[in-house]
């Protein structure tokens, strides 16, 4: 059984990361996350080789994340992810900080399940031979679990087709180009997100199409509410709250 507690990877921002103010994209950061959440699988067990060959995934069902401050290219940044144990048998708590040198510039806490994907069948976090340590957890802008207001009326703004570009080793839209996906569909000229939380709900394999919706206009906390909807059947893909904030 391993134990998991801190694990730090570091990479540079490179250009392919950065919009035209040189500013590193929400997604890309949130990519480091991911990566550093995975490089500790590799690390510790079970890593993804194994998972696969036995039906299994962690599956990632909500994260929120704060951007306090900006990341340009060529910065070098240090992404910490921890696991905590949690009372939810078949779900647990990862939490995540990236610095820029001394600076806080991203810190999210998110919440995972355990799923045996080739029965549709959540499994308990301790059939995965692994011991989350409890350790201090991230406290963000906006909560994890929320509701879109009823009051907040959503007006279709595009679509997306996930292509062959945007899946990962379980054929679905990696989950951090939904950010990219509403960024697409902000006023981003001059803005950069502050904050996001997002409700992972069903996966968009690929060939399938989403709608997007979002509300025209910010609330009075400058918030977005967005939600996909997926074509095939109606079922809502996700829904998100986005912040932005001006450069």
């Amino acid at each position: 059984m391993s134990e998991y507690s801190r694990f730090t990877y570091e990479g540079d921002v490179m250009v392919h990361m950065s919009d035209d103010n040189r500013v590193c994209r929400a997604a890309d950061l949130m990519r480091f996350m991911q990566e550093a959440a995975t490089r500790q699988l590799e690390a510790l067990g079970p890593n993804l080789t194994t998972l696969q060959s036995q039906g299994r995934a962690f599956i990632m069902s909500r994260i929120s994340i704060d951007f306090p401050a900006p990341v340009y290219t060529f910065d070098t940044v240090q992404c910490t992810t921890w696991p905590c144990a949690s009372s939810r048998g078949a779900c647990f708590d990862r939490h995540f900080e990236i610095f820029c040198g001394e600076e806080t510039v991203a810190r999210a806490a998110s919440q995972w399940a355990f799923l045996d994907y080739q029965n549709q069948k959540l499994l308990r976090v301790e059939d995965a031979d692994v011991y989350f340590t409890r350790d201090e957890v991230v406290t963000t802008t906006l909560p994890l679990r929320f509701r879109i207001p009823k009051d907040a009326p959503l007006t279709a703004v595009g679509e997306k087709t996930v292509r062959y570009s945007d899946i990962d080793t379980n054929r679905h839209l990696n989950n951090t180009h939904y950010c990219d996906l509403y960024c697409d569909h902000l006023p981003m000229d001059g803005k950069r997100v502050a904050a996001l939380s997002i409700a992972f709900q069903k996966e968009a394999p690929l060939g399938e199409t989403v709608t997007v919706l979002r509300t025209e206009e910010p609330d009075e906390n400058g918030i977005y509410y967005f939600r996909t909807v997926r074509q095939s059947d109606g079922a809502v893909n996700t829904e998100a709250m986005v912040q932005l904030v001006s450069l």
